[in-house]
This record gives C-alpha cells, structure tokens and sequence, in this order.
C-alpha cells in the first residue's frame, strides 16, 4: 500500500484557526519577509493600516474579491482623521512590494506588485463612510500557496513608534516559534529587512542608534519574545549583525501585557527606566562577580604570600 504524501498545513489554515482570536494577525511568512524595490519604503502608520486591512480581510484575504471595512471601524483603535486615513490608503495603493516565492517545482523567484490593486472609497466626510479594498494578485499569490506564517498581535503592532521596530517585530515573530535562534545578516541584509530607504543610515553607528537599538528595545518592550544583536566584525570593520530572539519566560510575557494595557503617554519614560534597570542588575551582578573571584583568589594563598 502506498502512502499519501502528508499535505503541510497552509497560512490560510491559520488564518482559520485564529479568526476568532480579535488580537491574532496571521501573516504569510512571504508577506512578513517582503522587501521594497530601490527608493520605496512604507511609513509606520502606513504599515499599520496593511496589518489592520488583511486582519479585516480574514479568511477571504486570498480571494480575488472586494472588502468592505468602515473607516469608523479602523478607527476604533487606530485613531487619525479621514483625510490622514485617506493618504494611507494612498500609500498602500502606490507601494510597490518585492516578494520571494517558489513554484510548485520548488524554483524560488521573485514578485513584483503592488499591496492594493483597487480602492473605492464613500465620499461622505464621516467615519462611518466605507473603505471598499482589493489585495494585489501579487499578494494574494503569496497568500494562497504559503506554507508558512506569523501571528502578531494587534495591540502590538498598533503600540510601536518605530517603523523599524514594526518591521523587526513581524519579521522575528516569524523566526520565534524556531528552533533555530539566531541568524546571520549582511548591513545590506539587515537594511532592507528593516526597509531602511536607500542613502539612509548609512553608517553603522547611525543604523545601530536610530534603527536597531529602539527597534530591539520595543521589541523587548512590548512583545512576547526578546530580540538581541552582535556586531560581526572582520578585520575592524562591522560587516553585518547576527540577530538573537528567544520566547520570554512567563513573567516577562505577563510584564509585556500589561505595557500594551498602559496608555501610550509615558511609554518611552517606562521602557528607558526598564533598560536603566537592566543595566544596573547586569554591572550589580558583574561587581558580585569580581568580588567572588578576588575572594576566591585571595583564599589561595597563605597570610604571608606563599602558595
């Protein structure tokens, strides 16, 4: 008797199995991992309304059909005025995606398209006007024949303030259920993961201040993993980073929880006095540490120096 071979579950499963779970954003790990052709980027907000649109599109989002959201909706926890709401889909409907997939033989290539290929929108000035959406055949492809995906949670998402920090936080939600724990990335790598613009940041201590620390420090903030990163150096130059994520024990998840529960205002003065207080336990520690070694030492040797 021969066996049939075991079909591995979809994205579109997931999607499924989470559509009652009102936090769960269940993301094709081929949309998770997209990059952006030479100049373009997606703002913060811009990236936060894609993540609300395909959670709004649920178990349909592969479906060449249109959706229906109300711009009173969105606004429920994403709060900017219809003319702000306006310009973002604008943007989602001008952003070009780069995305890597494979054929059925298992040849990877890469898509080009779009995230939105049609937007209608009511002309009444009032939130409860409709947002009527299409997803790009390029996206839906990627939907579709994925095998693979994120869950990330809205509350997350909604609570970053760094664009970067949003894109790394999807990215390592991806990587976070893994075995594996680390990888190995390029500085080009790591730019275009994080959807640095071309000629931005350019120095490594400017794409390590204004990207990847905070990126890290949010991350660590406000999610249920940790993220980390090690320079790798050759020959006294920075070449690339290695990135570090692990699942957090549960106190540290409950901690997280509770952040995404606090208002907004305060935020950023909690998560530096957190990084504050993380330090002082690791030079606390570090000092212990001497102290046990020079007690250790000195227990050696006999009062009058000889061993």
């Amino acid at each position: 008797m021969i066996e049939s071979k075991k079909t591995p579950p979809r994205t579109l499963d997931a999607v499924r199995n989470y559509r009652d779970h009102p936090d769960a954003i269940v993301e094709a790990g081929e949309m998770v991992d997209m990059r952006f052709p030479a100049g373009g980027k997606m703002s913060l907000r811009g990236a936060k309304l894609f993540h609300l649109l395909v959670q709004a599109a649920g178990v349909d989002v592969a479906e060449a059909k249109t959706h229906q959201i109300t711009l009173a909706a969105l606004n429920e926890t994403f709060h900017l005025s219809i003319s702000e709401l306006i310009d973002l889909v604008d943007e989602l409907h001008t952003t070009t995606l780069k995305l890597r997939l494979t054929d059925p033989k298992g040849r990877k290539y890469t898509k080009s398209g779009p995230i939105l290929s049609d937007v209608e929108r009511e002309d009444e000035d009032e939130h409860q006007a409709e947002l009527r959406f299409e997803f790009s055949p390029t996206l839906r492809k990627a939907i579709s024949n994925s095998t693979h995906w994120a869950v990330i949670s809205k509350r997350a998402v909604l609570a970053f303030e760094s664009r970067y920090a949003l894109r790394l936080y999807t990215v390592l939600s991806l990587r976070a259920g893994m075995r594996k724990t680390s990888q190995d990335y390029t500085l080009e790598e790591l730019r275009e993961i994080l959807g640095v613009p071309d000629g931005k940041l350019k120095e490594w201590r400017n794409l390590r201040a204004k990207a990847l620390e905070r990126a890290v420090a949010e991350i660590n903030h406000l999610a249920g993993f940790h993220a980390g990163f090690v320079p790798i150096i050759r020959r006294r130059k920075i070449v690339g980073v290695t990135l570090t994520w692990g699942t957090k024990d549960s106190a540290a998840r409950i901690e997280a929880m509770k952040e995404l529960d606090r208002p907004r205002v305060g935020r950023k003065t909690r998560r530096e006095g957190r990084v504050e207080h993380l330090v002082g336990i690791r030079e606390a520690r570090e000092g212990w540490e001497r102290e046990e070694l020079a007690t250790a030492l000195s227990s050696i040797y006999d009062t009058d120096g000889t061993s």
